[in-house]
């Protein structure tokens, strides 16, 4: 994710959204997807 700047968010849902990034160094555009994992407890089952 470094090698990425983010340029603006291109949509948002309830898993997470949609972003319009540029690669630094060939400076090629992509949409890249961040999705929200949800917290898990830490729980142990037996």
């Amino acid at each position: 994710m470094d090698d990425y700047m983010v340029l603006r968010m291109i949509g948002e849902g309830s898993f997470g959204r949609a972003l319009l990034v540029q690669h630094e160094s060939s400076n090629q555009m992509f949409a890249m997807k961040e999705i929200r994992l949800p917290k898990l407890k830490d729980t142990c089952i037996l």
